[in-house]
Order: structure tokens, then C-alpha cells, then sequence
């Protein structure tokens, strides 16, 4: 989410926010060796953790061949990580956040690994892929505040908002990549060769992270215990005003639209005679949509106010399920409403920008971790509630309230103090 830390919860001086020399006068974002080597390595951990999650359903399903313990399995990854999120988050703004992602890539190489061998001994079963997805939620909760707030070790302040395009449309490839692979490699060798090519992938990610040299970490601090740790990050989002509007509009925006879009485009493409051909390239238009929007925002994104061009960006998500909701569920609206998903989804491009360039360094982890929390503790039942939701009403009226709603808020956060603050800053 973005914040601002207004004269009401702090007076540091815009001086006292720059980076060191080094960074500020550091010459193209892909010039920068420490940048591309990070860059590198997490990618392709990610396409080999796309692979993995194909995977590892096909594997479910082949050893209980029930959709529930699939439910259970992602269940037991989720509710581990949103445990540790603020714990996590702790750790990273105590510790160099280089040195959190290393060993947290490191520890995810060895489970998978662990787990390749089990499934090469004819040794896989449920309970293993439970307890592997358990292991594995703990450590993205370490994992992910740490890699949220890299940026800010990496590079320069004008750069981030570059970085975080580039990253959002790298990781989009991902999501497309990641299971082709996975079922490419799935019938060359199951799921054996799977797990171990994600596992190398970690394993590559970790070379690249040895490699990586930050040139700065979170502020040396006074040593305080854990507990204190955790309620400074949440007394800056709670203090924060700027902050608390856009964390609402975030969760607003997850659980009145992102959640029914997910769970309820499948019976729209169903009603409207279509198959999984459709389905599969509706995903298609909204990741395009995604890397055409990253790419734009990334050339063009700082002649806007960041405030104005966040909410334009969230309606779009909003409008999509208006468009959807008034479909008919006629295949041409159903791809203007998967283009303008992607719209929306590219916000947190301006939404990281924004956390990176005004959170201190030194509780930007933290910040990070609350609205992780947030997000994810939401969506889970934002899912079940638009199921149900829509067997009652009916689809198209859950989408065009959803949208409907989250457009309003918009509307309404618009022109509140707290937004023309973010539209004053530079990014």
C-alpha cells in the first residue's frame, strides 16, 4: 500500500530521506550489475515456483483425487505465512534484508530438495506435501517483507518507480511461464524432475544473492525487543492517514472485486457457452494488460500525481466488474473486462513506489508486513463469501455491486486531503 508520513506523525526533513551519494547519482536502472544479478535469480525462482504449484495440484489429485485436500494443502501454506507476516517483517528491518532472502531461498532449496528425493524414492504423499507447503509458508512470512522493501538497498529514490515496473511485468512472464514449464517437464519425468528443477531454481537465486552487493540496509536503531518492534510497524500504519485510506481501498478493492473476479469468471465464460480455451485466454489479455500498463507507467507514470494515477488505476478495477456485471456474458465484454483487470492490477506498481520512497528504511519492512497481513487475511473470505454470494443473487449482480462500490470509494478518496498530499510527490 502507499503511504505518506505527513507533518502529523513525523517531521523528518525531505534531506534526511535521500540516499547516500552513491545511489542517488547511479547511472540506467539495467546498468546496474547488483540490480540485475538480484533481479535474476528471483525470477527464476519464481517460474520455478510456478511449476511447482501445477504441479504440486496434479500431484494431489493423483494421490487422494479429492479437490479438498487440495483446499486443505493451500490452507496450510496460507494461514502459516499470514502467522509470520509481522514477525517477519521484524526480522527484516533488524537484520540486512539481503541476508534474510538468502537464507530463506536457501531454506526453501533444501525442503524442495528434500522433497524431490522423497518423490524419487516412491516416498510422496499427502501428508509430505503438507508439511513441505507448511514449511514453505514460514519462511515466505521471512521472506517477503524482505523482498518487498530490496529496492531500497538496491538503487536510488527516482528509480524505484523503473524497478518496480519491471519487476511487475517480469513477474507476470512468470506467472505464464511457470506452468508451461511445469507441465512440460511434468511428462518428461513427474513430478520428481519438477520439484528438483525448482529447487535448482532456488539454488540459482541464492548464487545470485551471494553475488549481490546492497549499498545500504535498514538504519542502525536501538536494539529493542521483538514485541516493540511489531507495534512500531503498526503504529506507523495506524498513525499514517494517508496510509489507513489506501490500505482500505486496497482491501476494499480485494474483496469486492479481485475476489469475485477469481471465483466468478469461470461460470461467466460457462453461461456464456464458452470452454477452458476462453478461460485460459482471458488470462492471457489480463497479464497483457498488465505488461503493456507496467510498461507505460514505467516510461510515463511520474507526469501524473501518484494519488490520482493509483485511484484511475483501482477504478479500472472496479469498471471491470461493472463491465462484466453488464455483459450478458458476451465473450468481447468478457475480454474488455479481463484488459481492465490488468489495468488494475498494475496500481501496485505506483502503490510500492510510493512505500519506498516515504516509509524510513528502517520500518519499511514492517509497513510492508501490516499489509500483507491485511491481504491476505481478507481474501480467503472474500472467496467463500462471493460463492455464496452469487449462488443467492446471481453473478452478474455480485460483480456490478462489487464494482459499482469500489468505484464510489474511489470517487470518494479522490479529493481527500491525504491524496493531494501524494499527488505533490515526485516519482
Amino acid at each position: 500500500m502507499s503511504t505518506t508520513m505527513t507533518s502529523e506523525t513525523t517531521s523528518e526533513t525531505t534531506s534526511e530521506r535521500r540516499p547516500p551519494a552513491r545511489l542517488a547519482t547511479a547511472g540506467s536502472l539495467f546498468a546496474q550489475k547488483n540490480f540485475l544479478l538480484f533481479w535474476g535469480g528471483q525470477t527464476i525462482s519464481k517460474v520455478g515456483n510456478g511449476a511447482y504449484k501445477v504441479t504440486l495440484g496434479w500431484s494431489v489429485y493423483e494421490l487422494t483425487g479429492s479437490t479438498a485436500a487440495m483446499g486443505l494443502l493451500l490452507a496450510l501454506n496460507v494461514v502459516p505465512e499470514i502467522v509470520f507476516l509481522l514477525v517477519g517483517g521484524a526480522i527484516a528491518d533488524r537484520f540486512p534484508r539481503r541476508g534474510v532472502i538468502l537464507a530463506a531461498d536457501a531454506l526453501a532449496c533444501v525442503v524442495l530438495l528434500g522433497l524431490a528425493l522423497a518423490a524419487a524414492a516412491g516416498h510422496l504423499s499427502l501428508a509430505l506435501l503438507a508439511t513441505t507447503g507448511f514449511a514453505l509458508g514460514v519462511i515466505s512470512a521471512f521472506y517477503g517483507p524482505a523482498y518487498a522493501a530490496m529496492n531500497r538497498d538496491l538503487i536510488s529514490d527516482g528509480q524505484f518507480r523503473k524497478a518496480n515496473a519491471f519487476f511487475t511485468a517480469t513477474d507476470n512472464l512468470a506467472r505464464l511461464a511457470g506452468p508451461v514449464l511445469g507441465g512440460a517437464l511434468y511428462a518428461m519425468g513427474g513430478a520428481t524432475t519438477v520439484f528438483t528443477v525448482n529447487a535448482v531454481s532456488f539454488a540459482v537465486a541464492v548464487a545470485a544473492m551471494l553475488l549481490t552487493r546492497t549499498a545500504r540496509g535498514p538504519a542502525p536503531a536501538t536494539r529493542q525487543n521483538l514485541r516493540r518492534d511489531l507495534a512500531e510497524g503498526i503504529t506507523c500504519v495506524r498513525r499514517t492517514r494517508s496510509l489507513l485510506l489506501l490500505l482500505v481501498i486496497s482491501v476494499v478493492a480485494n474483496c469486492v472485486c479481485l475476489a469475485p473476479y477469481l471465483v466468478l469468471l469461470p461460470d461467466l465464460v460457462r453461461a456464456g457457452g464458452n470452454g477452458l480455451g476462453v478461460l485460459g485466454l482471458l488470462n492471457t489479455a489480463e497479464i497483457a494488460a498488465v505488461l503493456l500498463s507496467a510498461l507505460l507507467i514505467g516510461r510515463l507514470g511520474g507526469r501524473g500525481g501518484a494519488g490520482k494515477v493509483l485511484l484511475m488505476l483501482t477504478s479500472a478495477l472496479g469498471l471491470a466488474c461493472v463491465v462484466l456485471g453488464l455483459s450478458g456474458n458476451h465473450v468481447v465484454a468478457l475480454f474488455a473486462g479481463a484488459v481492465l483487470v490488468g489495468a488494475g492490477l498494475s496500481s501496485n506498481i505506483v502503490e510500492h513506489t510510493l512505500l519506498q520512497t516515504l516509509v524510513p528504511p528502517e520500518l519499511l519492512s514492517r509497513v510492508y508486513s501490516v499489509n500483507m497481513v491485511f491481504s491476505y487475511s481478507f481474501l480467503p473470505v472474500a472467496y467463500a463469501v462471493s460463492g455464496v454470494l452469487a449462488r443467492h443473487v446471481g453473478t452478474h449482480v455480485v460483480l456490478l455491486a462489487g464494482g459499482t462500490a469500489l468505484i464510489a470509494l474511489c470517487a470518494y478518496a479522490f479529493f481527500r486531503r491525504e491524496t493531494k498530499s501524494l499527488n505533490a510527490i515526485s516519482w
